[in-house]
């Protein structure tokens, strides 16, 4: 594992993926349990080796997450994309860099008076919970 100090707020922005994926910031087990939960692809670590993820192939975002959850005993599992989603790609087995910019689209529906029930999570938004997370659980354990 990366040391703590080389570990930013981007470990929870995947790295340029639009496919369906999941990611985790890389401690414990976790990294057994991406090689475990993984169909069809080899987990990618990113952002200095702090976070790892892959995509939801061969099962959905759901499957891919319960799977990681009960395997590593950790809920900081994220994911981009709907529970029912599955990735169409390959995925690449060589390192990624997050920049820690990531751009989203939604679906609308094309009947009128409708409302986009599917919209994506801020992604900044999300980085900013987990670090007060990391921050109030620090201060908890200090």
């Amino acid at each position: 594992m990366a040391a703590l100090s080389n570990c930013t707020g981007n470990v929870y922005v995947l790295p340029n993926i639009t496919d369906a994926a999941c990611g985790a910031p890389i401690s414990g087990n976790i990294t057994s349990a991406f090689d475990s939960c993984c169909k069809g692809n080899s987990p990618v670590k990113y952002e200095n080796d702090c976070g790892i993820y892959c995509l939801a192939q061969e099962q959905t975002v759901d499957e891919l997450t319960k799977c990681l959850e009960q395997k590593s005993g950790t809920y900081s599992i994220f994911c981009n994309n709907r529970g029912n989603a599955t990735a169409t790609a390959a995925a690449t087995t060589t390192k990624a860099t997050s920049t820690g910019t990531s751009t989203g689209t939604s679906a609308a529906s094309t009947s009128s008076g409708a409302a986009v029930a599917n919209q994506p999570i801020s992604k900044t938004g999300l980085g900013v919970i987990a670090m007060m997370f990391c921050s109030t659980l620090m201060g908890i354990v200090a």
